[in-house]
Order: structure tokens, then sequence, then C-alpha cells
């Protein structure tokens, strides 16, 4: 059979293919000119790591929460916390830290650790219960009257008797605590009293990275600096991991966290990968390339044409969208094991037509034009699934659409550019040049060539891989909904009844021990305090007292509501201050005749203190002093004017699932009286943006998979073809989700991404080797001239993907697990599957080749006979 195009060339390939025949230096110049224009716009590339940017501006939640960070001056804070062993030390240690940061009127609004907690001690009594109230009486009256009897120099004890004990534990503990602060201790100290805890809001919101990642090495230095010269003679390291300030008595120890911290970590983790990931990839996908090449030459001309495509795609990337976002940071790595695929498939076929005999001229041209057709569809096919990234209303998956799908196409035009240019100019300089520094791939063998190698017993291989995949396959359906007995690490009999699941733990996505994330978990444990709030603006104080009646009084429709911080918070429910007042004055009639001065010297004092307490009177939100209410109004610089309340959430946010479910309770917030309030926070906004990734990741996937089948049909002019095509990709997908179960792999919100880029290069596996097979060759001779090149851009993806396995971060790590995985199967299934179903197309065209020869040898007999 003739292993020449059995298609006639289009007049504009034969011109495309011209131009660099007759013109390659300027074909190398522009494209020269056009990479260093596109390298200088690309050297002003920044990394935004901030993905609430991602998200729409003029949604109500977005404006929402601006219109909170403009009130509280941004959003969360940059918490530092200071460990130490001697409480006196560790607060006078706090002061000094506070005064020096608060002094910095360039960089911080304000620090908060401590608050006057003298109010609430006096006024207690009016938030506690009556039958708490009135238990306490009891115990009190009965401790002061048995000590005054102790104290009697008359009293006889017939019996030795013990001292008098007051226990008050019980409602101590109960009553002790505003939400979570102590009202013990005005400082912000932790229960076990060896961390005290400062939360500082910059001058900036959380996300002008820039900004915080200076101000932290300011700040890290001004407190080195106090370490090394203070009144106490103590010493400050910065610690994470070890409880340094255990070992020794003099050495304090501090650390970053909050919104502020985190966000630097996060940009931090995915910077540092970029570099490693990016020359991991290239030096793998050199290797690959040398190895399927077995020279080097042709392995410059395509590492140096993907280079150059790459940088006119940062170059591209910079003009639309200005800078990377933590989906587009990863693309240089892709893009180069990506791309490297036209330029692979370019040389392989100049190599096929070398080896024919052709002039290099003539290779070169009928090269591009054979491997051209195929390599275009391929790219617009690709691009085009890309592109239907464009209408996910999140930004990370539309940007990098748009990039991705622009960038493949740039890189193909590239490498179909510079590839051939180069080898026209080596033809010029010798004509023999191209083949030796190329090479060569000799026609098969008649054997081969004719069929009689073949892919044996077809049927048997395609029924063996059919049962195969669909047991694989059958993993990754979730056969069972009973809870697992470890979420994380589930025994393999429930792995497999479990299937595919995606991982809401938006932890699993970060560095593994995050300097901030360690400290965060610190602070939960030992302040017992739940994540940065959320918060409510109100008008005035009337909707902000139903508000906060509707949040506390219905804990039912809030479960994920730890707890109500507000104005009134510090305002005693009415009825219970009118009952408990009558209580204080039985109490005051209780005690009338007790004369403190009989009481021991320890105990006047407090007795003094106690007749204050017992004389406090109920008050309304007038009542509440101005330290208090501060807290609760917008700064003086706000354009926004109303009241905050602010909601703790009482479960991990780091589960989505719950993170979830908290947002859907709290977002909007139906009060009895028919009013309803809007709640803002990170929360709510990470909520929205869960659904987004979630929602346009499962829609692109199916989009991206109907438009490959309708380009595929438009390229082939035939449904049979379309969907032979498709199988490579289709199976190799399906079995990737089953293998994913069987390793415990899970799908989360940044590796989703990865199933519609995996549907944009697994098209072409099939794409290339059937344009081969409808040349007329057999299966053989296009797994042997084609497959080759199949193996290797594939094995260059896995490279670039890869290379994401080496990453810090662990949202890119995941990303590599999945694309390596996915592309490893599509291999397989393309030499399998695939295989036995082009050679059992191969045999029904030899039948039907044969049956038309001998209709028309009949037809000639019947003619003579005539």
């Amino acid at each position: 059979m003739a292993t020449s195009s059995s298609h006639t060339p289009s007049r504009f390939a034969l011109a495309y293919a011209r131009i660099f025949i007759r013109h390659p230096g300027k074909v190398l110049l522009v494209l020269v000119a056009l990479a260093v224009a596109a390298g200088f716009a690309a050297s002003h590339l920044t990394i935004n790591s901030n993905q609430l940017d991602l998200i729409s501006q003029d949604l109500i939640e977005v404006k929402d929460v601006k219109k909170v960070i403009d009130m509280v001056g941004g959003a969360g804070y940059l918490m530092l916390g200071i460990r130490g062993q001697d409480e006196k030390t560790l607060k006078g240690v706090a002061d000094d830290l506070a005064a020096q940061l608060t002094a910095d009127k360039e960089n911080v609004r304000f620090v908060t650790y401590k608050l006057p907690v003298d109010f609430i001690q006096k006024n207690m009594v009016l938030f506690i219960k009556p039958e708490d109230l009135d238990e306490g009486r009891k115990r009190i009256n009965a401790y002061v009257k048995a000590t005054i009897r102790k104290q009697n120099p008359f009293m006889v004890e017939l019996r030795k008797t013990k001292p008098p004990v007051l226990n008050l534990d019980d409602l101590i503990a109960k009553y002790g605590h505003v939400g979570k602060k102590s009202i013990l201790d005005d400082y912000q100290i932790s229960n076990d009293h060896q961390m005290i805890l400062l939360l500082v809001k910059p001058m900036w919101d959380s996300n002008q990275i820039d900004r915080t990642e200076k101000y932290l090495v300011k700040l890290t230095a001004m407190i080195q600096a106090y370490g090394k010269n203070n009144k106490y003679g103590i010493s400050l390291a910065e610690d994470y991991k070890k409880d340094l300030y255990l070992q020794n008595p003099k050495t304090y120890t501090y650390g970053y966290t909050g919104s502020y911290k985190t966000s630097v970590d996060d940009s931090y983790a995915i910077v540092k990968s970029l570099g490693p990931v990016t020359l991991i990839a290239l030096v793998a996908i050199i290797l690959i390339t040398i190895v399927f090449f077995r020279k080097l030459v042709p392995t410059v001309i395509v590492i140096s044409g993907t280079a150059l495509g790459t940088i006119l795609t940062m170059g591209f990337t910079y003009i639309t969208v200005h800078q990377l976002n933590m989906v587009t940071s990863i693309l240089g790595g892709i893009l180069l094991g990506f791309g490297v695929d036209y330029g692979i498939h370019f040389i392989f076929r100049t190599r096929i037509e070398l080896g024919s005999g052709k002039p290099y001229d003539v290779a070169i041209q009928d090269a591009l034009i054979n491997a051209g057709r195929p390599a275009s569809v391929a790219a617009v096919v690709t691009g085009g699934s890309f592109f239907m990234l464009l209408f996910s209303n999140f930004r990370g998956f539309s940007q990098f659409g748009l990039v991705a799908g622009v960038g493949t196409m740039l890189i193909g035009l590239t490498l179909f550019s510079w590839a051939p240019a180069i080898l026209s100019i080596l033809g010029r300089i010798n004509p023999e040049l191209p083949k030796r520094l190329v090479g060569e791939m000799k026609p098969p063998s008649q054997a081969i060539e004719s069929g009689d190698i073949r892919v044996p017993k077809p049927k048997l291989v395609l029924g063996i891989a059919a049962g195969v995949v669909l047991l694989i396959c059958a993993l990754a359906v979730p056969w069972s909904s009973a809870p697992l007995s470890n979420n994380n690490h589930p025994r393999f009999s429930e792995r497999i009844t479990h299937g595919i699941r995606f991982n809401y733990n938006t932890r699993a996505l970060q560095a593994e021990d995050q300097y901030s994330v360690v400290m965060q978990d610190e602070i939960s444990r030992r302040f017992n305090i739940s994540a940065d709030p959320i918060a409510v603006v109100t008008d005035n104080l009337a909707d902000t007292k139903v508000l906060y009646d509707e949040l506390t009084q219905h804990p039912e429709k809030y479960t994920t509501v730890d707890q109500v911080v507000s104005i009134y918070t510090f305002v005693p429910p009415p009825e219970i201050a009118k009952r408990n007042e009558k209580i204080l004055v039985q109490w005051k009639e209780d005690l009338k005749d007790i004369d403190v001065d009989a009481l021991p010297a320890d105990m006047q004092d407090k007795a003094k203190r106690f007749q204050e307490i017992l004389a406090v009177k109920p008050f309304d939100v007038n009542g509440v002093p101005e330290i208090y209410r501060n807290q609760f109004r917008e700064l003086p610089t706000s354009h926004y004017k109303g009241w905050l309340t602010f909601i703790y959430p009482g479960i991990d946010l780091w589960d989505g699932k719950k993170m979830l479910e908290f947002a859907d309770q709290t977002r909007v917030i139906h009060a009895g009286n028919g009013q309803t309030f809007r709640a803002a926070g990170l929360p709510i906004l990470f909520a929205i943006l869960a659904r987004m990734v979630l929602g346009d990741g499962y829609h692109t996937v199916i989009a991206a998979f109907f438009f490959i089948l309708m380009m595929h049909w438009l390229d082939f002019r035939s449904i049979k073809l379309a969907l032979a095509s498709v199988i490579p990709l289709v199976v190799g997908l399906f079995v990737m989700l089953g293998l994913l179960t069987l390793f415990n792999q899970r799908l989360n919100f940044m590796n989703i991404i990865i199933l519609p880029i995996l549907l944009g290069f697994g098209v072409s596996h099939g794409l290339y080797l059937l344009h081969r097979f409808l040349e007329g060759t057999s299966p053989m001779v296009a797994f042997r001239s084609v497959g080759a090149a199949v193996a290797s851009s594939t094995l260059t993806a896995i490279a670039g993907f890869g290379a994401l396995m080496f990453a810090s971060h662990q949202g890119l790590k995941s990303m590599g697990v999945v694309a390596c995985m996915g592309l490893a199967t599509t291999l397989i299934v393309s030499f399998t599957v695939f295989a036995a179903v082009l050679q059992l197309m191969h045999d029904q065209r030899v039948r039907q080749g044969a049956a038309a020869l001998e209709a028309s040898k009949a037809d000639g007999k019947k003619g003579v006979a005539a």
C-alpha cells in the first residue's frame, strides 16, 4: 500500500509550506524579533495568589466584603503569638511590643491584645441565669457566716470542724468568659497562661501580598532587636514546631498567622515551586526527546522552538490579563511538555519523508503538509477545549482557558515555522545536512507494509482490554454511601466500593507543615477559639438588636455558628437583669448585719468590691462603655457608617463541605419580623469560589467533550471515524478515574482543572494515528511511523506535569499526580484498545477492497462477453 497522502494538499497548505523553503531566514528573524518583544513583556508578569480576585467583583457578596473591609480596615488580622513561661514577663513583653507596633503609623492601623474587664466583672451578675445567681448567693452567704463564726474568739468548738471553703469553680467555668474572652484577665492570654495573642491590623488588605511580605521582614527585625535588648533579660526566637521556650526560661518564642500571613505563605509556596518545577520539566523533556530522536540536533530544534512559543504565550498573557494567578502560574512547565508535541510530530514526519528518498526541500514541504493537517486539527481542537473555560465565572479557569488555548495554537504555529525554517537553512548550506543531523526513517519492510505483520488476534485483545477497562472503570463508581472508617486513609475494601471521591478539605492543598497553619492550630488549641469571623453590617442599633436576637435565640437554625459577638453581647438581657436585681436586693438584705471589719484582713478588700457588685443596676445599650462600643463601630476613615456584628464559625473551615454549610446558614439571615440581613466575609466568598470551581469544572468537561467530538466529525466527515479517534481519550480518562480510586487519590478544587486539560491533550493520540492510518497504511505502519511520536510527545507532557509532583504546594502536586496518571492511561489505551480497533478496521478495509476488486473483475468479464 502507498505511504503517501491519499488527499491532495490545498493551495493554502502548499503556499504555507513553500514560505519556509524560499524565505527561511526571514521567518527566523520575525520569530526572534517577536520573542524578544514578548520576553520583555513577560518579564513584567507578577503572580496574584489571592483567589478572591478571581471572582466577579460585581457580585453582591464581594461588595459586602469590601464594605466590611472599608469599615474595619481589612479582611482578618496579622496574628502574633508570643510564648513564655513567666506570665508577668510575658505580659510585659506584650506591652512593649504592642507599644512599638502601635507607634508604626505607616504600617499599623491598630493592635488588639487586651481589653479592660473591670466593667464586665462588675456587671456579670446581671447576665447570669437567676437560678445560678441564687445558688451563688447561698454558697457565699454560707461561707461568710461560717468564716465569721470561726473568727469569733468566744466560739467554742465541741467537735473539730474543717475551715470553711468556698467553691465556685462550676459557676466561674460557666460564666468566666464573654464569648471566648476570659473576664478574669485584661490580656488575650491562653488558658495555660503561656501565650499572649496580639491582633495586628495593617494599613492595607490581606491580598496586598508584597506589602505584607515587606512588613513581616520589618516586624521580625524589630522583634529580634527587642530580643537582644530588653529589661527582662530574655531573648526572642521565631519558632513554630519546637517548644524552645520550655527548654530555657529566658527564651521566649513567637510566630505569625492570620489571613495576612497565610496569604503570604500560599504565594511563597507557589512561587517557590515554579522555578524547580520548570527546570525539572525542561531537563526531563530534553532527556526524553534525546532518547527518542537519538540525536541532539532535533532535540535542540524542538526544545528551542517550544521555548520560543512559550515566551510568546507569556507575552500574550501580560498583554491580555497582566498577571498570573494560582492556576495560570503553572503554565510554563505545562506548555513546555504540552507544546513540544507539535515539534516531535513534525520531526518524525520529516524523517519519514527523508527516508523515502526525497530531496530535503520536498521532504520538508511534504512533512509540513502531511503532519500539518492533523497538527492543525489537534491545535484547533485542543485550543477550543481550553476556550470552553472562557465561559467559567471563575477567572482562574477563564484566564487559564484563554492563555492555554492561545498558547497551544501559538506553540503549534511556532514549531511548524521554526523547525522547517531551520532545516531549510541547513539544507541550503548542504542538501545532506537535514538527513545527517535529523535522521531518516526507512520505509517499512514488505511484511509490515503488506499487513502480514499485524496486531495479533485483535478481537481477543479488544475483548480482554475491554474487560480490564470495565473492571478498572467500575472502581470509580460509588457503589456504597456508608461512612468511611477513615476519610483520609480508608481500607482497601472501602476504596473500591465508594468510588472516586472529592476532597473538600482545602487544607490538603497547602504546603505541608505551612508555618501559618501550624501556628493557627496551636492558637486554636490554646485559646479554644475559632477562625476569623464574618460580619453583618446594620444601619442602627434597633436593627442590630433584631439581628442579635435572631442569631442567639435560634441556635437550631445556625448549627455551624460558635458564637455571636455584638454590642448587645455586653448588654444584659432585660428580663434576666430584672430578676437578678431582685436577687441582689435580697442578697444585700441577707448581708446587711455583716460587719466587714469582723472578716479576715484578706477578705475585707474583696468584701468592699462585692458590695459594689451588689449595688449594680440593669442598663441598656447606652450604658456600654465607649471602649467596648468602639469594637463594633467603623473606623474614622471609613466611607460607610453602621454597627458590626461578628459571627464566629463553630466548624473547621478547612473542610469545604462544612464551610459551604456555614455559608448557607449565614449568608442571608431572615429574622422573625421579616427583616433580612446579609453576612460578609472570606468564608462566604470562598464558598462561592468552591461552588464555581465545582460547577464550572463539571460543565466545562461536558462542553469540551462535545466540542471535540464535533470537530472530529468535521475533520473526518464520518461519525464512525470521529468516535474511533476519541477512544484513547475517553477510555483513558475513565481508566484514570478508576486508578485514582484504587490508589486513594481524590479530585480537589485545584486538580479538577486537569480534566479539560487532559481532554485537550488526549485528543492528539487518536488524531495522529488515525490520520496516518487513513493514508492507506496498515496499523503496524501507522504505529511504527507515528506511534513513536505519540509516545514521545506523551512522555514529554508527563514530564511537564510530573515536575509538579516536586512542588511544595500540595495543590500543585495533586495536579501533577492526576495529569500523569491520565496521560499514561491514554497512552496505554492507544497502544492496546485503539490498536486492536484499527486492526479490525484495516481487516474490514482489506475485505472491502478485495470484494471491490472481485466485483470489478466480474464486471470486466461481463463486458468482454458482451
